[in-house]
C-alpha cells in the first residue's frame, strides 16, 4: 500500500508499519487488515484534529475511506487480542511496573444516537458533559507507559435489563483479567471516585497493594473517636520534609467498611491539604506520596490521546465502530512512544518531529539571511 501513498508520507506509513510489525499486529488477520490498521494509525499521527476516515484517505490515498469505515465497523477483528498484545509488550520488558486506574469523559454533545454517551461528569469541565466515559488501566515503570485494558461505561437508560456495570464493576473485571494474565505489578494506584469500600476489599482480598485518596469528608476512626478525615487533619502537627516539598503526618488510623489502613496527611505551599491511604501497612512516608503522585501518568495518557491521536475524533453510529477507534486511539499512543529518539522525548515532540519531516521532505532548510534587504528600507 506504501507504493500509493505521497513520497512524503510513505516513510511515516513504513515507520509506523514497522513498530506495529515488531508488537505482533501482522497475527490479528489478512494482510489487508493490517494494512488498513496502518494507514489508520498513520492518520491519526499526521492530522491535528477531525481524524475520521475521509480527512486520513485526503492525506493518504492508499486506500478509499470506505475501506476504513468496514475497519472500524464489519471487517472481523477482535480489541481483546489487540490489548493482548499490548499486555505482551509489557512484559516481553520483564520488569516490575505498577498500575494506575482511571476514567476520561469525551465530550460528544451530538452523538445523542449512540448507545455508549450520556451525561458523564468532567474534572476538566469541572461539571456534568455529554459523552463517552472510558475506563482505563495504565501500566508504567519509568517511561514506559502501555495501556493494558479499557472498558467504555454505558449508561443504565441505554442498557438491556440486567446487563448494566458501574465504572467500579469494569474496573474490577480489568483487574480479574490482568490477575488470569499474571502481569507483574507492584501496586495499583486511583483516585477517591474509586476507593469504594467494597472493591478495596476485593483487592485486599486478592493480595493487592493498593493506593488512594480519601474525601474530606470521609470518616475514619482515630484514637477510639470516629470524626471526619478533614478535622482530623488539623490536628496534627505537619513536619516540612524537604525532598518532597510538603508539609507531612503518617499515622495509622481505622477506616469504617474496610479496616486498618495507613493514612498520610500532606499541605502544599498553597494550603492544600490531601489525604492518602493505603493498605500497605509497612511502606514508609516518601514511598506512599511517590506512589500517589505515579498517578499522574494517566493524566497524561489522557491528555495526549485527546491532543495527539484523536481520541473525540470518531463520527460513526455503530457500537463496535467507537470500541474499536478507542482501541486504535491507545495503539496509537503506544507506537508514539515506541518512535522516541530520546527517553526524554514527549509524545507531542515525536508526533511534531514526524509532521515536520512529512512538511520538509527531509530537506535541509535555507540559509539564514546575513541582514535586512536595503531596498525595503529601515526596520526600525
Amino acid at each position: 500500500m506504501a507504493f500509493r501513498l505521497y513520497p512524503n508520507t510513505r516513510f511515516l506509513y513504513l515507520q509506523v508499519a514497522a513498530t506495529l510489525r515488531a508488537i505482533g499486529a501482522t497475527t490479528l488477520g489478512s494482510p489487508l487488515l493490517f494494512d488498513l490498521l496502518c494507514l489508520y494509525i498513520t492518520g491519526l499521527i499526521l492530522l491535528d484534529k477531525r481524524q475520521n476516515c475521509t480527512r486520513i484517505t485526503e492525506y493518504l490515498p492508499g486506500r478509499c475511506h470506505d475501506a476504513l469505515n468496514r475497519l472500524l465497523r464489519v471487517i472481523p477483528l477482535s480489541t481483546r487480542v489487540i490489548m493482548d498484545l499490548l499486555i505482551t509488550l509489557a512484559e516481553s520488558y520483564g520488569l516490575t511496573g505498577y498500575l494506575c486506574l482511571d476514567d476520561v469523559a469525551v465530550e460528544k454533545r451530538f452523538s445523542k444516537k449512540s448507545p455508549w454517551t450520556g451525561w458523564v461528569y468532567s474534572g476538566s469541565k469541572g461539571g456534568k458533559v455529554y459523552g463517552l466515559h472510558i475506563v482505563v488501566l495504565l501500566w508504567c515503570v519509568g517511561i514506559i507507559k502501555i495501556p493494558i485494558a479499557f472498558r467504555l461505561w454505558q449508561p443504565k437508560d441505554k442498557c438491556s435489563k440486567g446487563r448494566y456495570r458501574t465504572k467500579l464493576q469494569l474496573a474490577q473485571q480489568m483487574m480479574i483479567e490482568m490477575q488470569t494474565r499474571q502481569l507483574p505489578f507492584a501496586y495499583i494506584v486511583f483516585d477517591s471516585w474509586y476507593n469504594a469500600r467494597w472493591f478495596t476489599r476485593w483487592l485486599d482480598n486478592c493480595g493487592l497493594v493498593w493506593q488512594s485518596t480519601l474525601a474530606k469528608n470521609s470518616l475514619v476512626v482515630y484514637k477510639n473517636k470516629k470524626r471526619r478525615v478533614d478535622k482530623l487533619a488539623r490536628t496534627l502537627k505537619l513536619k516540612w520534609r524537604s525532598h518532597l516539598e510538603l508539609r507531612t503526618a503518617v499515622l495509622c488510623v481505622y477506616l469504617p467498611g474496610y479496616g486498618s489502613v495507613r493514612l498520610v496527611v500532606t499541605r502544599d505551599g498553597h494550603g492544600r491539604r490531601t489525604y492518602i491511604v493505603t493498605n500497605d501497612m509497612q511502606a514508609d512516608l516518601t514511598t506512599i506520596v511517590q506512589r500517589k503522585r505515579s498517578r499522574w501518568d494517566i493524566e497524561t495518557l489522557f491528555r495526549d490521546g485527546k491532543q495527539f491521536a484523536g481520541l473525540a475524533a470518531c463520527q460513526c453510529r455503530v457500537p463496535q465502530a467507537t470500541v474499536r477507534h478507542v482501541t486504535f486511539v491507545l495503539l496509537t499512543y503506544v507506537v508514539l512512544n515506541q518512535l522516541k529518539l530520546e527517553p526524554s522525548e514527549t509524545v507531542g515532540e515525536v508526533k511534531e518531529r514526524l509532521q515536520l519531516r512529512v512538511v520538509t521532505n527531509n530537506a535541509s532548510p535555507p540559509p539564514p539571511l546575513n541582514g535586512p534587504a536595503t531596498h525595503y528600507g529601515s526596520t526600525a
